[in-house]
């Protein structure tokens, strides 16, 4: 009998870490839920579900990851507040949660309005990003267009008429990425210009006029096209810190400077213009969010500052930092986000870890503790499921394309890539090779000179290759 209750007991827990040895390949905070994307394409998610954030068809909170559906096509993911955003490989929208302002883009919306599961939002399958804010979401299609809906304050379209529904912000089709935060919006265009909207009374669109709100995208950033990355994080009392990169891996700031989430090393409670964090030009990621911010250099070395009131720095302590601090230095990481005092991280072989705020069981591990370091979240991930292919997430936008085509990935790695355009008879007419770093990198493709017709554009690395087609008009 003792022997068939041993074997019973290590079958358990063998199923227990095969539960959560698969390696993760997408991670979003809302205010206190989780979402992630394992790599055999599955969404799980956990936390808080008063709203049906989850996306599990109840309202019941859950402090362990809980599969939502049995489909394993989900691609990208994003939460914020209690709404929460994905798109799947066919290029198709969908959204769940909270829709008191018409947030998810179903055509509904009231005080009392939920959806507790996955909605598709239109049918559309050319969406390439989507991101969500407090109350309302943003989107852009394969075409560099973008979308949004929700409430009418600070949408973009320059007036405050709700939108329960996608509609296209202006007409400008070279869009290639957005953020949000409860009160500004930042977006980047394929020639690495940076524009901005929304409230702007703490300095966080970085343009000096810190009263003036801006109702249309403007472009801001010194009016300069050397930025590559944006992260917009709410900090409390209806201020915003904004954090930027450049092409030449320099950190900027600016925005509400509580709790030191610009990381300049100052007290000053608001940056009204962009200013260097350091001198230093080896960053390759950053993401800030409730008053902390998170940076990840080019070595995979992962750095925090800011609020640390619940231990959300990591560093085991909970003191709030004015700079960047080293964070778990015997690691390497590849992705971080926060929300509202609680982090996800991907370390560099996909495995998943959690620590800050546990109120909701958030954190993911099964407890309502607080953890103020770096924690494992399950098992670490096999290297027998791990994927080493060096390139992910390959995209053209816009495409088809008039004047310019911007090149999107994501690297595993740091890897020397070459980019390749070949012609309908396979006659290559352009090659570079670029340095990338881990993480997302883009490269923008001057098309002007080419005659109309179809081109193949190759991303090669030392361990393979992909092929997009591409239309000049």
């Amino acid at each position: 009998m003792k022997t068939v209750k041993t074997f019973v007991l290590l079958v358990l827990i063998l199923l227990s870490q095969m539960t959560f040895a698969q390696c993760w390949k997408a991670i979003a905070t809302g205010s206190f839920h989780s979402v992630a994307i394992k790599s055999d394409g599955t969404l799980w998610a956990w936390g808080r579900n008063h709203k049906g954030q989850l996306g599990d068809g109840t309202t019941v909170n859950k402090n362990v990851p809980t599969q939502i559906g049995t489909d394993s096509d989900w691609a990208s993911i994003d939460a914020a507040s209690m709404t929460t955003v994905a798109l799947k490989t066919d290029g198709s929208l969908w959204a769940w949660g909270d829709n008191s302002h018409g947030q998810i883009g179903d055509g509904n919306q009231g005080p009392l309005v939920f959806n507790p599961s996955p909605t598709q939002i239109g049918t559309d399958t050319d969406w390439i990003m989507a991101v969500t804010s407090a109350n309302q979401t943003f989107a852009i299609k394969s075409s560099g267009t973008l979308w949004g809906w929700g409430a009418g304050q600070y949408l973009g379209n320059g007036d405050l008429i709700d939108h329960h529904t996608p509609f296209q912000i202006g007409t400008d089709s070279n869009w290639t990425h957005i953020t949000t935060s409860c009160c500004n919006r930042l977006a980047l265009k394929v020639d690495n210009s940076l524009w901005g909207w929304g409230q702007n009374d703490n300095g966080s669109l970085g343009t000096g006029a810190v009263t003036t709100p801006l109702l249309t995208p403007t472009q801001i950033g010194n009016s300069t096209n050397d930025w590559a990355k944006i992260s917009a994080g709410f900090n409390g009392n209806a201020t915003t810190t904004s954090m930027l990169l450049k092409t030449d891996g320099s950190l900027w700031g600016m925005g509400s400077n509580q709790f030191g989430s610009v990381g300049i090393g100052s007290t000053a409670s608001s940056i009204h213009t962009p200013t260097p964090v350091n001198n230093e030009t080896d960053w390759s990621y950053i993401k800030t969010g409730g008053g902390t911010t998170f940076g990840i250099k080019s070595n995979g070395s992962l750095f925090g500052w800011g609020g640390n009131i619940v231990g959300q720095l990591g560093d085991g302590t909970l003191e709030n930092k004015n700079a960047p601090v080293a964070i778990a230095a015997n690691s390497q990481w590849k992705k971080i986000v926060i929300s509202n005092a609680h982090v996800l991280a991907l370390s560099s072989d996909d495995t998943l870890y959690t620590w800050g705020w546990n109120l909701y069981g958030q954190l993911g591990d099964g407890t309502f503790d607080n953890k103020s370091l770096p924690t494992l979240l399950g098992s670490s991930c096999p290297l027998s499921t791990r994927s080493f292919n060096t390139l992910q997430s390959f995209q053209l936008y816009p495409n088809p394309a008039r004047l310019s085509t911007s090149v999107s990935y994501i690297a595993d790695q740091n890897a020397i890539v070459t980019i390749t355009i070949t012609n309908s008879m396979g006659q290559q007419i352009y090659s570079r090779i670029h340095k990338s770093m881990v993480g997302t990198n883009q490269q923008t493709i001057n098309l002007s000179s080419y005659s109309a017709g179809i081109y193949f554009v190759i991303l090669t690395s030392q361990n393979g290759s992909n092929t997009i087609k591409l239309i000049k008009n």
